[in-house]
């Protein structure tokens, strides 16, 4: 796909300023948000098919420090394979994540490959928080008893692809955002695991009407605490949950889940974000 884009570069972010800017950014409706490493300090970049006003980024921003705004236009440029040429290989535990740019290129023997095509949805292993669920599922998950796996907030579908790699037999992937159904739907198929994952536009928690026996999600703590009472309802007897999303300040989460009887196994601060595993032992 070759048409003129926009781009806007914010520059020199702390690393968990840039990651809670990325997520503003996406929410707001761009087209494609990336983030890259420079040497003491992080860049983002947005990219989108109409002028991007600064002054509306610059809002966005908040309380974020930075130092830098400037947007520009990308003439006749191939603006989805300039934005996976930013995705360097990310090593995760077992995982070795990749961009489509690098789909010829071996998988390290020892590493389980998943190709995530996510300029236009969350979820490509970079974030602290994806990151640690990636490594929870692979150190919680067990083949032979979570044989049903729910993953809500799947935006590039890189925690159920996961999950489908690590065993699961069944795993239901849904998202509120119709885009992010499609781009996760795509990389079930690029990663041949679309017979076992399911993925649904999600409006009002349609995912509680199955029981499952792994559930993950990485969203944000209001959203997981308002539907904590169907998330606790929907996980079987041992079940686990891994919930992240949330800044290692937010003990909301964690007590929300606890009041409704879940046992917290781990919790992992990383980067400033919370990662956690409850079990349903009742």
């Amino acid at each position: 796909m070759s048409e003129d884009i926009y781009k806007c570069v914010v520059g020199n972010f702390q690393i968990k300023d840039a990651f809670d800017v990325m997520d503003v950014f996406f929410d707001s409706g761009y087209l494609s948000v990336s983030t890259v490493e420079e040497k003491d300090h992080w860049l983002v970049e947005i990219l989108d098919n109409k002028p991007i006003d600064d002054a509306a980024v610059i809002a966005l921003l908040g309380n974020c420090k930075y130092s830098t705004v400037k947007s520009e236009k990308i003439a006749d440029t191939d603006w989805l394979k300039k934005c996976f040429e930013n995705f360097k290989p990310i090593t995760v535990g077992n995982f070795y994540i990749f961009g489509p740019h690098l789909k010829d290129k071996p998988v390290p023997v020892d590493k389980i490959g998943i190709e995530i095509a996510a300029a236009t949805a969350f979820g490509t292993g970079e974030h602290p928080t994806t990151n640690r669920c990636i490594l929870a599922c692979q150190t919680f998950f067990d083949e032979k008893r979570h044989k049903t796996a729910l993953d809500i907030g799947t935006g590039s579908g890189v925690l159920s692809i996961a999950l489908a790699k690590l065993g699961c037999r069944r795993v239901t992937a849904c998202d509120n955002d119709p885009e992010s159904v499609r781009v996760s739907k795509e990389n079930t198929v690029i990663n041949k695991v679309a017979h076992r994952v399911h993925v649904f536009q999600n409006e009002s928690c349609e995912f509680s009407k199955r029981n499952y026996d792994f559930i993950v999600a990485n969203i944000l703590s209001e959203p997981l605490i308002s539907m904590a009472k169907q998330v606790e309802k929907c996980l079987v007897k041992n079940g686990i949950a891994v919930l992240s999303g949330f800044s290692s300040q937010d003990r909301s989460v964690r007590n929300k889940y606890t009041s409704l009887g879940l046992t917290l196994k781990y919790e992992c601060d990383f980067m400033e974000w919370s990662t956690i595993v409850l079990e349903k032992s009742n």
